[in-house]
């Protein structure tokens, strides 16, 4: 008997293929695990262009911006939306909106909301601020000194993973794009902007 369990440790055929199996299932992991953060990233940097993009987009407009369903707001979001591209940007379940505002600097250390859409891309979407936003976050150069004028764009997106059931996280990105206005002035907002 002791014989019979002597070859039964010493055996050594099959000791890969057991390797494999416990081995590949967590290399698996590994790799979706890399995907997803990569695909994070990805969204994350994407975001940043956005928002970028359309506050330069808002900027240029030097004769005003028009709200509406025809209006040149929803064509920056139609862009916006093609610039997320491959990332679902779908408003039913709001995984990106934008909040777009002009801001303009009418007494020191302290600047004024112009006006604002906080519904643009979305049904809802988190305000920029009230009647008073203070830009000490701004790049220094795009801080306006008084009677200068700054477009404001907060881009927010949920990322939520390709495979819910082995990786169930929702993460939230905000970020936020200024540009100054091409003419130097405030860009006006017709109608009347909310």
């Amino acid at each position: 008997m002791s014989d019979l369990l002597r070859k039964f440790f010493k055996n050594t055929r099959g000791v890969a293929s057991l390797e494999f199996v416990v081995i590949a299932p967590l290399l698996c992991l590994l790799l979706l695990g890399i995907y997803q953060y990569s695909q994070l990233v990805r969204a994350k940097a994407k975001l940043s262009s956005v928002a970028v993009s359309v506050a330069d987009l808002v900027a240029q407009q030097s004769n005003g911006v028009t709200i509406g369903t025809t209006g040149s707001l929803e064509n920056f979001c139609k862009a916006a939306k093609l610039m997320m591209t491959p990332f679902p940007t779908s408003t039913t379940n709001t995984t990106f909106s934008l909040a777009i505002a002009s801001v303009t600097n009418y007494a020191p250390g302290t600047a004024t909301v112009d006006w604002e859409v906080d519904t643009a891309c979305a049904t809802t979407a988190p305000a920029i601020g009230t009647t008073a936003i203070n830009l000490a976050n701004a790049p220094v150069n795009l801080v306006p000194t008084i009677g200068d004028s700054v477009i404001m764009v907060r881009a927010n997106y949920t990322y939520s993973t390709l495979i819910p059931y082995f990786a169930p996280a929702v993460t939230a990105r905000t970020t936020v794009g200024f540009a100054r206005p091409r003419a130097n002035g405030v860009v006006a907002c017709t109608p009347a902007c909310p």
